[in-house]
Order: structure tokens, then sequence, then C-alpha cells
């Protein structure tokens, strides 16, 4: 027997005794092999420790039992070999990241281990169950929270119990959407090893967890915005719940940076299969091209050569870029001209349908083409060009340009707010206050407009100056409105933590 099959019949009898305590001695004897010789083997072949797969099965199978039956988690962890409640609580959420009970609560995720027979092992390491323990723990974090805010929403003041009541609703329920577009990105981080792009799977998961703090970000300033135009009294009454949605933004700001440099740790082999799938993705469509353009010539006494030609020149311009030079807008461009190619090639093909078997080349290049624009369109911009270079090991961060777009991006949201305060205050305003906010309002477009433009060569210090000039004529304005200008303020202290977070 060779030694893969002994690796196999030892794991036959990991899933026979899964429920005893089970050593490394025991199961090496149990198909006579030295302790030294089985530990090495079994690392080999399924790429974890003895001991390591045993706890993760045995709790992968509790978790099962917790999810779908209604024992106590006393019994599930005497059943699984613990000797205590205790012992398997600490067990359970070093592994998981949350205790048995929310496990149950939540029906949260637990990656199987498998065997490298069964996985790509470029997707599966310890790495993954780090990523899936920080998800379950945002998602426990993220459901407790709407609790706490449901539990609290009511308040002794009279005037706005009502009043209030309602809105913290409407954010509890917000909150459960957050956790529940969590849990989608948690089943797909336990399928990742299934996924057949798994490039594209790793980069749209970041992508989604980054926009989930973004979201809780955005939460988090509205309840404070809606709260800075309450009375203070009101104030007061609601700041635990504030503080909570505070707390929440973050926490989950923290549990999505541990997850990306979880993500970090496989850099290299992602960068290398991006490049190997991107290339292919290409090679696909240029081939399907080619082939378009051969089957349009072989009867050169037709009309069909203005659609071969074009064919050519898109086929030929594709061929001639890098993977360092491809630009999503490009191939989008040349998506569109097939389009109308393929369009007037129907139309041909409409007067002489005996000349289809000419013409069917072009969907085929079409659907290559899809394909290829699909693929890149998945990746993170971050990660196409020169930076995604074979050889090199590089983080999945964000470049000085992808920040200029997220600073854009964010000081149109403020702008936004800004305005709909200033609609707001209304009749409040007289003309000299009214001009003030309409210039405060340019500088901050043109903050937008400059980061829009920017490039990673561009320096910050024009940007950063510029809002925090619109700071401080944001806090006078404040001042003058007394009563009625605390949102103005607010709105104003998170341009400061923009300017100077940059």
């Amino acid at each position: 027997m060779d030694n893969t099959n002994l690796i196999f019949c030892s794991l036959a009898v990991i899933e026979e005794n899964i429920h005893e305590k089970l050593t490394v001695e025991s199961l090496a004897a149990s198909i006579h092999l030295s302790k030294f010789h089985y530990q090495r083997m079994f690392r080999e072949a399924v790429g974890d420790s003895v001991m390591r797969y045993v706890t993760r099965r045995k709790l992968s199978l509790a978790a099962e039992d917790l999810a779908k039956t209604d024992a106590s988690i006393l019994n599930i962890a005497l059943k699984y070999g613990y000797d205590s409640h205790e012992g398997f609580t600490r067990s359970f959420r070093s592994h998981m990241g949350v205790s048995p009970k929310e496990y149950r609560k939540y029906h949260l995720s637990i990656n199987s281990p498998q065997t490298k027979k069964e996985r790509n092992t470029m997707f599966y390491s310890k790495t993954t169950d780090e990523i899936i323990q920080n998800l379950n723990n945002m998602i426990v974090q993220i459901k407790e929270t709407a609790a706490y805010t449901r539990q609290n929403k009511e308040t002794n003041a009279r005037d706005a119990a009502a009043f209030y009541s309602g809105f913290w609703e409407a954010i509890a329920a917000n909150t459960d959407t957050l956790a529940d577009e969590l849990t989608m990105v948690l089943s797909r981080v336990t399928d990742i090893t299934q996924c057949k792009d798994g490039i594209s799977a790793r980069f749209l998961i970041v992508k989604a967890i980054e926009d989930t703090a973004f979201k809780a970000n955005i939460m988090a300033f509205q309840i404070r915005l809606f709260l800075a135009r309450a009375k203070p009294e009101h104030r007061t009454a609601y700041e635990p719940l504030c503080v909570k949605y505070v707390d929440l933004a973050r926490n989950v700001q923290i549990k999505v940076g541990k997850i990306v440099d979880f993500f970090n740790e496989l850099s290299a082999l992602i960068f290398q299969d991006m490049r190997k799938n991107g290339t292919r993705k290409l090679q696909d469509a240029i081939a399907a091209g080619n082939m378009a353009v051969r089957k349009l010539s072989e009867d050169a006494t037709l009309f069909y050569g203005y659609i071969a030609d074009e064919i050519d020149e898109i086929t030929k311009e594709l061929a001639s870029l890098s993977l360092e030079d491809v630009c999503i807008s490009v191939l989008e461009d040349y998506l569109f001209r097939l389009d109308i190619i393929a369009s007037a090639a129907e139309l041909d093909m409409l007067r002489m349908p005996s000349h289809k078997p000419l013409l069917d080349g072009i969907p085929a290049f079409k659907k290559q083409l899809e394909d290829a624009v699909s693929f890149f369109q998945n990746l993170s911009e971050d990660v196409i060009g020169k930076k995604a270079g074979a050889d090199k090991e590089v983080p999945l961060k964000r470049t000085a340009g992808k920040k200029y777009s997220d600073l854009a991006f964010q000081n149109k949201i403020l702008l936004f707010y800004l305005k709909g305060e200033i609609q707001k205050l209304g009749e409040i305003l007289n003309p000299e206050q009214k001009a003030g906010f309409e210039d405060i309002c340019k500088e901050l477009n043109l903050t937008a407009q400059l980061a829009c433009h920017a490039t990673d060569e561009t320096s910050p210090d024009e940007i950063t100056k510029i809002l925090q000039q619109v700071y401080q004529k944001m806090m006078a304005a404040a001042d003058s409105l007394g009563i009625y200008g605390a949102p103005i303020q607010f709105i104003g202290e998170e341009i400061l933590h923009l300017a100077n977070h940059f």
C-alpha cells in the first residue's frame, strides 16, 4: 500500500473514532507507522498537522450539531471528547472566532478540512480559517448591535420616543442587512476551493468586505449627523446607541484590515495566477478573432472584406497589448466596436442566409472577448498593470491613485450631506451666510475634482490645505448659526478628519 493510501486509511480511522480522544501515537499505530514518519506523511498529504486536522474535524461536526440539533452545548462537547463546556468553548472560539452559543444563534460557518487530493492547495491554508473566524466575529458583532438597538431604542423623553423609535428601527434593519451581506461573503469564502476562478473570487471578497466597512462608517456618520440636529437632552439619551455604532464601525474596519492582511499572505500566488488567467483570456480572444478573419477571407469574391479588415484590426490591437498595458476601458471599447460589426454582419446574413458559416466566427470572437472583459472587470484596478509582476510579491493594497479616488468619493459624500443641511436651514440663513456656504461648496467640489484627476505622483498638500481651510470656514459658519450649527460643525469635523488621515 502506497503512502497516500495509508494516510487515507488514517483519515477513515479518524472518522470512525471522531468521538474519542485521539492521539498521534494511536493513529500512527493504527496504520503501523512510527509517530515521526506518520506526522511527516500526514502533513504532506493533508497539508495540516495531525491534531490540528482532528480538532478542526471535531469542531466542524460539532458546528453541524449546533446548527441542526437541540442538543445542549455540554452534551455536544462531551460527544466530541471534551471534558467540559468551558474547554469546548475555548477551543471552538479559538477556531471559529465566536462562541458555540453565538454560532448556534446566528448559524455561521466553519471551513471543513480537506485533503490535497480534494482541494486546490493554493486556496486552502490556515489563512482561510483566520478569514472565516474574523468574518464570523464581524457578523456576530453586527447582529448583536442590531439587537441592542431594538432593545434600547425607547427613551423616557415622551416627545422623542415616537419620533426616534422609527429611526432606530430603520437603523437596526439596515444593520441586519449588513450582517446578511457578510454572511453571503462568508459562504463565498468557504466555497472558494470549488471556485473555478479563485483569483477573481478573492478580489471580489476583499471588495465586498471593504464595502461593508464603508457602509458601517456611513451608518455611524448618518446616526451622528441625525443626532446633531436633535435637542441636547435627546442627544444625551441616545448617546450610548451612537457610541455603539461608532465602536462597530471601528471594529469592522479593524477586522477588514486583518482579513486583507491574511489575503496578502498569498499575494505572490494570487498575482501569478491572475497573470496566467488574464493572459489565457486574452490569447483565447485573439485566437477567436483570427479564426473569424480566416473564415471571412475564405472567398475573396464576397463582400465581407470590410468586416474582416475591422476584426483583423481589433485582433491585432488586442495582440499588441501586454498584460501591463491592459485597460478595462480599452477592452470595453473593443467589445463595443465588435458589437457594431456583429450587427452589420447579422443584417448581411438576413440577405444571404447561406453565408452564415462564413460569419459564425464573429459571435465566437465576441463571446471570448466578453469573457476577457468580464475577467478584468472583476479584478481590482490596483492589480492590473506593472505592479502585477510575475516574480513580485505584491500586497493587495491601494495605490496612491486609488487613495485619491477614495478621497474624491468621500469628499463628494460629505458635500452631498452638507448641501442637504444647507437646504434644511432654509430661511434661517441670511444672504451673507448663504454666500459663505456657496463658497464652501465650491471649494469642496474643487478638492473632489483635484482628487479625481490626481495620479500617483500628485502631492496631497494642495488638497489637504483646501480641506483644512474649508474646516475653518465651516466652524465659523456653525458658530454664527448658534443652536442650529451643530450638524454643520459635525460635517466640518469629518472634513478635517478626512484631511488629517489622507
